[in-house]
């Protein structure tokens, strides 16, 4: 057993050549992480608070308890001899977080100050595992001394940790426990605080002073999780390439800040471009606007450009420029939907990739992707999961969903990406897809990586929701002023960049019967047409009521089908497109941001005037020829049922209520042009002010919010007042709380494509290793049904389980190859719909 402190184990591997494995001393993991921490933390202008949690984190791994359970695991120790400790029983039940949270609580005792920075320092430790943990729980218990620094010797070992720790690693934290780190964590309070406040108008009211004040405290909650980002991404890192010593060298193998060399490769590609349209002159001279700001101070800065206007290259060109001029890490594009990453992702690797390792430069996250499966090589698989756990690459394309969980999620798996936002520009594209009830938040999250993390941002979109004048700003906006914009003149922008002509439909509603005309008359007039529904069923019955016919490519697109049957179907569809065939789609929303496709004439059943605008978007898309032909169409309220998608219901009403006819005037002498920005100013302007009570992410039925448990949290505090500087929030509750998406949907694993082997193979796997695998791939074969769709699936015994893994898979007979997952089961040469 243990004879002295150098005998301290932090991990075993198992190898079959050494009977106890092979072993990594406490000292060297503590030593190691406190080294990439402080690395990380001092993005944030944190190093010495970064060093410390790093030694800290695993110091209840000292305690006998826990050495005689690992040696005890590594087969170090029998059954039978003294010392042994089951494995399997002991496993995940011997504390080893909370004993260094301990220490640094009664080492720091002191000031309000020192009380602040223990407790933001100790409940990083202590919650490395499992996320950050509730300092009062919504039951107005002070978790935090209560439970977690007044827990006993017997359950977390602090005082013989203490005794023991390696008489090095106890020096060394002694010297960190000091006035100057103090003085280190409440400067950058100070800092979020000062900044906060200079928000705060003069002879401000209670109210006023109360929604800053929560601010103040929601950033620096923000804070906290930065610093638990580091310590996680450090320990996870250190423990993984112990594991598997191959994974240092594919991390060193990643280049940093390669932007003297990716620079070059996007200006050459940019200027080999030949102008075939008289678009592509103005997307050339947007593109010079962005290369032109980029050397700007960093901050936060808009991107308001017409559909169709290269933002994807002219924000790429941004990034890239500004990241080489200020030093920064990467380049993290954040998309709302998975269709355009793959589409964006395609664009920038083309470009910057060119003879490096697959993935090592343009990384893409999320749901849907997989590694490169042409490559040969082996490591691939490896890297891609190594470089997606903490974004560690010079290029990043995620969603939305990933980035507001990376800040806001439960776990410590997404916090664990967190602080790779900082030193970097952040491309927000189509950003007024945000969730509004994640406003407020958004906006803190952004203004605290910008002002205290030397993050620049950049929000990308034709339909600039204006994040700056949001209805209680105080509760969190962006400082946007109008030098912010990149482009100089944005309306002038928007009339040139004008390939469209608009025709309102909505003075009377419509049957579908009625659509469905229209869209074969289109049909007939210009040889392709894109109709967008509001909801599936709407979509369903248009693309019943077009028949299929000789000569015509008819289109159904929804989230019934999915991911890589959409993507193969929009491929498809443009090839069609592009060989001058007939082309009909019906879809819902899902195709009208973003994707890079082309119709001549376009259908949009009406809905919020930002939705009608990126519906436009692909229509006529290289202004070629005529104008295109933009329907805009109102139907009968029998045919379209928004009473649950209120955000939907909301937007179409401002746009028929206000936007028609108070801008009635202005509409009809720029001959009905949608696009002016004065009209979109005025649509959020409205919408915001309708959707202001769902703003800070509302929870429960007693008014409370998730900007408030991450804030003041002044539902539970005594008094309800701020506690700062030190902390109240409910950090756990809030994360369990906390959903990107509201959604009570189920994923269901279909049998399209390699999805049926997937799912046989699901079936049969029994090693943890390959399920996870298999997940990985299944994730480009499942759809999303909501609990009354499942509900009919399960009554038609179309849903069987994948052994006891709480998944289920679809029976093949109720996938259409047109429709996707269907109610009554089809035959497979085909569905019934037309």
């Amino acid at each position: 057993m243990v004879k002295s402190h150098q005998s301290y184990v932090a991990h075993v591997c198992h190898q079959q050549d050494a009977p106890c494995g092979r072993v990594q001393s406490l000292e060297a993991h503590l030593h190691n992480v406190a080294t990439l921490t402080e690395t990380f933390a001092s993005k944030a202008g944190q190093p010495s608070a970064g060093r410390l949690v790093g030694l800290l984190h695993d110091f209840g791994k000292y305690s006998k308890e826990f050495q005689c359970y690992i040696l005890s695991a590594a087969g170090c120790i029998r059954p039978g001899e003294p010392n042994y400790r089951d494995p399997v029983a002991n496993k995940g039940r011997i504390n080893h977080s909370f004993a260094g949270g301990q220490y640094l609580w009664r080492r720091l005792r002191g000031n309000v100050y020192k009380q602040s920075v223990a407790q933001m320092l100790a409940l990083c430790v202590l919650s490395h595992h499992s996320g950050l943990k509730d300092c009062i729980t919504p039951e107005r218990e002070n978790a935090f001394v209560d439970n977690y620094m007044e827990r006993s010797e017997e359950k977390t070992h602090h005082d013989q940790c203490a005794r023991v720790c390696d008489p090095p690693l106890s020096t060394e934290i002694e010297e960190l426990i000091s006035d100057a780190l103090v003085l280190e964590v409440m400067g950058g309070l100070k800092k979020i605080s000062a900044r906060v406040g200079a928000r705060l108008p003069k002879n401000a009211s209670t109210e006023e002073n109360k929604a800053n004040e929560n601010s103040r405290d929601f950033q620096q909650s923000l804070m906290v999780r930065f610093l638990l980002s580091c310590l996680v991404d450090a320990d996870r890192t250190d423990s993984a390439e112990f594991e598997d010593p191959a994974l240092q060298k594919l991390r060193a193998a990643v280049p940093h800040r390669p932007w003297d060399v990716l620079v070059p490769r996007l200006e050459a590609a940019l200027a080999a471009k030949t102008p075939q349209h008289p678009i592509d002159h103005l997307r050339r001279d947007i593109s010079a606007h962005c290369a032109r700001r980029a050397s700007d101070d960093q901050g936060i800065f808009t991107l308001t450009v017409p559909t169709g206007g290269g933002k994807t290259l002219a924000s790429l060109r941004f990034a890239l420029l500004h990241a080489q001029k200020h030093e920064l890490d990467r380049v993290i594009y954040v998309i709302p939907y998975t269709s355009i990453i793959d589409q964006n992702a395609a664009v920038a690797r083309n470009i910057l990739e060119q003879g490096e390792t697959p993935g090592s430069i343009v990384l893409e996250h999320h749901a849907n992707v997989l590694p490169d499966k042409d490559t040969d090589d082996a490591d691939a698989g490896k890297r891609w999961a190594m470089l997606a756990e903490n974004w560690d690459a010079p290029v990043v394309f995620t969603t939305m969903v990933q980035f507001l969980e990376s800040l806001f999620g439960s776990g410590s798996g997404h916090a664990r990406r967190m602080h790779n936002l900082a030193r970097s520009v952040i491309v927000f594209d189509e950003v007024q897809t945000l969730p509004v009830r994640c406003l407020h938040m958004f906006c803190n999250a952004v203004e605290f990586l910008v002002g205290q993390c030397g993050a620049t941002a950049l929000l990308c979109t034709a339909t600039q929701p204006r994040l700056g004048g949001v209805p209680d700003p105080l509760l969190g906006s962006l400082p946007l002023g109008p030098d912010r914009e990149i482009m100089p003149d944005v309306p002038r922008s928007f009339r040139e960049l004008r390939r469209t002509d608009f025709f309102d439909h909505c003075q009377k509603r419509m049957r579908a019967e009625a659509v469905a005309a229209l869209a074969q008359e289109e049909l007939r007039l210009s040889g392709s047409c894109l109709v967008v529904c509001n909801t599936k069923k709407m979509a369903e019955k248009l693309y019943a009521l077009c028949p299929a016919r000789e000569g015509l490519a008819r289109y159904y697109l929804s989230t019934n089908l999915c991911p890589a049957h959409r993507m193969e179907k929009l491929d498809a569809m443009r090839k069609d497109l592009d060989e001058g065939r007939s082309v009909l789609c019906i879809s819902t929303q899902l195709i009208e941001c973003g994707v890079d496709i082309s119709f001549r004439s376009v259908i949009r059943l009406a809905a919020g005037l930002d939705s009608i605008l990126q519906a436009a978007g692909r229509c006529n898309r290289h202004g070629e020829g005529t104008p295109g032909r933009v329907h805009v169409v109102r139907v009968d309220g029998d045919e379209e049922n928004l009473a649950r998608l209120q955000d939907i219901k909301d937007g179409r009403d401002i746009f028929l209520d206000v936007i028609r006819l108070n801008f009635a005037e202005m509409l009809q002498n720029s001959q009905y042009d949608l696009t002016l920005p004065q009209l979109t100013d005025a649509y959020f302007e409205h919408y915001f002010c309708r959707r202001a009570d769902v703003m800070s992410y509302a929870v429960g039925t007693g008014g409370n919010t998730l900007l408030s448990m991450l804030g003041s949290n002044r539902c539970v505090t005594v008094g309800e007042k701020s506690l700062f500087p030190l902390l109240g929030q409910s950090f756990g509750t809030a994360a369990k709380d906390f959903k990107a998406i509201d959604s009570a949907a189920t994923s269901i694993l279909v049998p399209y494509g390699e999805g049926e082997r997937i799912i046989a193979d699901l079936c049969s796997a029994d090693i943890l290793y390959k399920k996870k695998a298999l997940l990985r791939k299944a994730q480009r074969y499942s759809v999303n049904v909501f609990p009354n769709i499942k509900a009919a699936l399960d009554k038609g015994k179309a849903l069987y389980p994948i052994q006891d893994s709480g998944m289920y898979a679809l029976q093949k007979s109720f996938y259409c190859p047109e429709m996707g997952v269907v109610m009554q089961p089809v035959p497979q040469a085909g569905c019934s719909f037309s």
